[in-house]
């Protein structure tokens, strides 16, 4: 385990009730004594899980069993990755994800995504997970809130971590041919891990220049959404005046009003967050369970 200062006294600390750090303390010696569990976490890791369950140990540790237990049951999508893979170096060039800088008033993160090529052929539901699970992992494992390079050790503060997701996905191009490229099966173990078992709550998701046939793609997702997390959804359907009312428009990439950079650059930028963790994402002591079978969540 890494060593890392706490800022649980600051006034930033998002736990309004009590000090975190021995609640952090408590889950990581947890975590690393449990034989259903890898061997190591990272301390902001485990800090996210924290406060995605507002502080709520218990809680937390149902959460972190459930997101291992998931990723052990299909590490084609979590687990099996190398960026220089070939079949990964296709799906970075065939579609945009960015994290954008900073977080909203709120203290969110924005995520982007787009495609870039709109030939259906091109799609691959595994590749275009696990490449959003490859940066997730990446940024998981950093703070939300940049921090300039110093040579002193990163203090951890719960303040730094985004208070959620927000997502924002364009599906201009998007045609019915795509969905015959969707696999069902991935998109289901997707769909679950993120509303479930993901260390961020998913706050809002904004789809933006959405077709005609909206319908057919609503009634497709409707399926693997619940219904809590279909109320976030927003689609627009004319422009994006409406998506300005909702998120800082200065946070989106210069093609859609912004101020953030060019999708070049925040995708190149992307990328390179993940080559710079890549030794910790294919690091088998951060995510394979020693004893997949023993675990009460197995059966997911």
């Amino acid at each position: 385990m890494d060593t890392v200062k706490s800022a649980d006294t600051d006034a930033g600390s998002g736990d309004p009730d009590t000090a975190w750090s021995g609640k952090l303390a408590e889950l990581i010696a947890w975590f690393e004594s449990s034989p259903n569990l890898p061997e190591k976490i990272e301390p902001i890791v485990m800090l996210r899980f924290l406060k995605c369950m507002a502080y709520d140990v218990e809680k937390t540790k149902s959460l972190v069993e459930l997101n291992y237990s998931m990723r052990n049951k299909h590490p084609h999508l979590f687990m099996d990755r190398n960026i220089e893979d070939e079949m990964t170096a296709k799906g970075l060039k065939v579609s945009d994800l960015l994290l954008l800088p900073g977080l909203t008033p709120e203290g969110n993160k924005l995520i982007f995504f787009r495609m870039a090529d709109m030939d259906p052929h091109t799609r691959n539901s595994v590749e275009e997970t696990k490449i959003f699970y490859m940066m997730s992992d990446a940024r998981f494992a950093m703070p939300d809130v940049e921090k300039k390079a110093s040579g002193d050790d990163y203090v951890l503060n719960d303040a730094d971590i985004a208070v959620g997701d927000v997502q924002i996905v364009d599906i201009e191009g998007y045609t019915l041919r795509h969905l015959a490229y969707v696999s069902i099966f991935v998109l289901r173990i997707h769909m679950k891990f993120l509303q479930e078992a993901y260390p961020s709550r998913l706050k809002t998701m904004h789809v933006i220049n959405c077709p005609s046939y909206l319908d057919r793609l609503i009634s497709m997702m409707s399926p693997f959404l619940r219904e809590e997390v279909r109320k976030m959804i927003k689609y627009h359907t004319e422009g994006l005046e409406s998506l300005y009312e909702e998120v800082p428009r200065d946070m989106l990439p210069d093609e859609y009003g912004g101020k953030a950079g060019s999708i070049a650059e925040l995708k190149e930028k992307g990328i390179q967050s993940i080559r710079n963790k890549s030794s910790y994402l294919t690091d088998e002591r951060y995510w394979k369970v020693g004893s997949q079978s023993k675990s009460r969540w197995s059966w997911f």
